[in-house]
């Protein structure tokens, strides 16, 4: 916590200390508890014992491990007497540390994140990532606050995984299928602080989804109208990001010559998973628009990831963004180098989407949100700003090239209102577009295409925390500057 309130405090190189020492303390603790583990197996070992020739088993669970005994019965289930509350913590600043690590400036410590995420995935896969709760009617105020506080460990490594995949396009190291724990609860049952106001929290609350049952909801479309806690459909929005990019992987390999499009029988289930999930948001109480909402920012983050989502669905915008290196100049040529976008009707659908994302800046003003996004605004918004830059501008790209014949007009209604949705956010944010431009459609797209860029980078040109979200800002910047140099 004090590498991160370091990088909070703009003192990024301290931070770098910290992180070194805390991460040197974890390690430490991981290989202290291993050695126990081995010293702890030994003793139940009877002397010249047989039993583990031929044996393949190389579980921890193979013998009493972080969490108890194995069952015959299935997965194993954690009780608060057996399960060993040091490594669950040691895994809670181990996420910490890569959620530095992935958005600092160094390179180093980047790398570390890649890293740090093998080490937790496979502490969180010891512990289990199949453990019902049982008999949770019966389990006193603590004890289910340590369950649910493991739950939700367990589930925000998940989503930070599907992060790097997002950000670094590498596969995730935690899928859907293997998830078999319940949702998290609501934001007032796990805020209450004493055992009285947590049974009032849980008066009327209905037992939170599993969390296959909830993603079957969302891809078979059975009437169910069940609402999830905003950390639930928070994780539920990352599970289907996931599936889109194993779905791209594979679709890649099935068409010949390949093409980026995912074919309709791959994206409609998709696109009615996320019409899905947007209901399930709706009904949720605890979902807000608003970042400094009482239950949190997390409903607030989960709407970014669905643009996101949509933008996926439709544009393979993961490849070659060269964030990794957090190099401006790197990241203009990738963007500049992404595919040309077809325009589609899907491609409509995701572009309203990024409109929106652009009109809400601007409505509050470019200039104090520059100044105030990095307080209000994660970095997941600013990727999902990336993306929503990155799709406009390439359908502006697209427009700008397409060829007009005779009398006919390429665009349909629904792109020319787009285009004039695009036209007013500029004029609003004092870039104008000129009155004679607007004889040439395709001028005009050229125009509000650097328009588009010029504005995003504006909103990121504010005092930044990590260095991600700066790279983003100039790269922005340097990617409308090369195309304003080009009209």
């Amino acid at each position: 916590m004090a590498a991160v309130g370091a990088q909070y405090c703009f003192e990024p190189e301290k931070g770098v200390e910290l992180f070194q020492a805390a991460r040197a303390i974890a390690n430490e603790r991981i290989r202290r508890k291993d050695a126990a583990s081995i010293l702890s197996q030994q003793a139940l070992e009877p002397p010249y014992s047989t039993s583990s020739v031929g044996s393949t088993d190389d579980s921890p669970h193979a013998f009493a491990g972080v969490t108890g005994p194995p069952s015959n019965s299935g997965p194993s289930v954690t009780t608060p007497a057996l399960s060993d509350n040091s490594l669950m913590q040691t895994a809670q600043a181990l996420l910490i540390l890569m959620a530095m690590a992935t958005w600092a400036k160094h390179s180093k410590i980047l790398r570390e994140a890649l890293a740090i995420q093998s080490i937790l995935a496979s502490i969180i896969r010891d512990d289990g990532l199949r453990t019902p709760l049982p008999g949770q009617e019966n389990l006193g105020w603590e004890a289910w606050m340590w369950y649910e506080s493991i739950l939700r460990t367990k589930y925000i490594v998940f989503c930070f995984f599907n992060l790097h995949c997002i950000v670094y396009n590498i596969p995730p190291l935690i899928l859907n299928s293997e998830l078999g724990m319940r949702l998290p609860c609501s934001a007032a049952e796990f805020k209450a602080d004493t055992a009285d106001a947590w049974q009032e929290a849980r008066m009327g609350e209905n037992e939170p989804a599993m969390f296959q049952d909830a993603i079957h909801w969302l891809f078979s479309g059975s009437e169910n109208r069940a609402f999830h806690s905003s950390l639930g459909n928070y994780v539920l929005i990352h599970a289907i990001i996931q599936h889109i990019f194993l779905v791209r992987q594979t679709a890649g390999c099935r068409i010949d010559p390949p093409n980026p499009d995912l074919a309709a029988e791959d994206a409609k289930p998709l696109e009615h998973a996320l019409r899905n999930w947007q209901l399930s948001w709706e009904r949720s109480p605890e979902s807000s628009l608003d970042p400094t909402h009482p239950d949190g920012p997390v409903a607030f983050n989960s709407t970014a990831l669905l643009r996101l989502a949509y933008i996926r669905l439709n544009m393979d915008t993961g490849p070659g963004r060269a964030l990794r290196t957090r190099d401006p100049l790197q990241i203009t040529h990738a963007l500049r180098d992404t595919p040309a976008l077809k325009r589609s009707p899907r491609v409509t659908r995701a572009l309203l989407h990024s409109v929106h994302a652009l009109s809400i800046p601007i409505k509050i003003g470019v200039r104090l949100v520059a100044r105030t996004q990095t307080f209000i605004w994660s970095v997941q918004h600013s990727l999902c700003s990336l993306e929503c830059a990155l799709l406009l501008s390439k359908w502006l790209e697209a427009v700008s090239t397409t060829q007009w014949s005779g009398m006919d007009d390429p665009l349909t209604g629904a792109e020319k209102k787009i285009l004039d949705l695009v036209r007013k956010m500029l004029d609003e944010a004092d870039f104008p577009t000129p009155p004679e431009i607007w004889t040439d459609v395709r001028a005009a797209a050229r125009h509000l295409n650097v328009g588009v860029l010029k504005v995003w980078a504006a909103i990121f040109r504010g005092p930044q925390i990590w260095a991600i979200v700066d790279a983003i800002g100039s790269s922005l910047d340097l990617y409308a500057n090369m195309l304003e140099a080009t009209t």
